[in-house]
């Protein structure tokens, strides 16, 4: 074997590890990343599924394509700086596509989920949004900005 066919080779294999090692690099936090947010909308289900537990509803399924939704409207009310409502068109079309007669969101801003889904309960109509028994799906978006996490709910059913 000639020798100079086999350096080649060891360098080519050297720069293929070091480039597949770079790509790791930059993948691995975007993943770490993508799991903590679905952490966050996992973690706010899970809250409003155990107030409706402890009220005898049944738990809500999670809507992950309409979440995309949620998150947008998380990430404009943080950017503006202020919370608010979707209108009654925005929700209309945001839930075209499925299957429902009655919808709901909530809306709020926090230092974290587990505050603010205490302050949904303690709102008297965002808690008959949680509790809602003709509710059976929920869609969460998030955005952290700062300090503080920017939060919509949509239910539906």
């Amino acid at each position: 074997m000639d020798t100079r066919l086999s350096g080649r080779k060891t360098w080519s294999t050297l720069v293929a590890l070091l480039l597949a090692g770079l790509l790791m690099v930059g993948i691995a936090p975007a993943r770490s990343d993508a799991r903590e947010r679905y952490g966050r909308r996992m973690q706010m289900v899970g809250l409003t599924n155990q107030d409706r537990s402890e009220h005898n509803r049944s738990p809500l399924a999670f809507a992950a394509a309409l979440s995309r939704y949620a998150k947008e409207h998380s990430r404009e009310m943080a950017h503006k700086g202020y919370i608010y409502h979707s209108t009654g068109q925005q929700l209309l079309d945001a839930l075209g596509g499925y299957d429902w007669s009655l919808g709901g969101e909530n809306v709020g801003v926090a230092e974290s989920l587990d505050s603010l889904e205490s302050a949904f309960m303690a709102s008297k109509d965002h808690r008959e949004n949680i509790l809602r028994s003709s509710f059976d799906h929920v869609a969460v978006g998030i955005v952290k900005s700062k300090d503080s996490v920017w939060v919509t709910v949509i239910f539906y059913g």
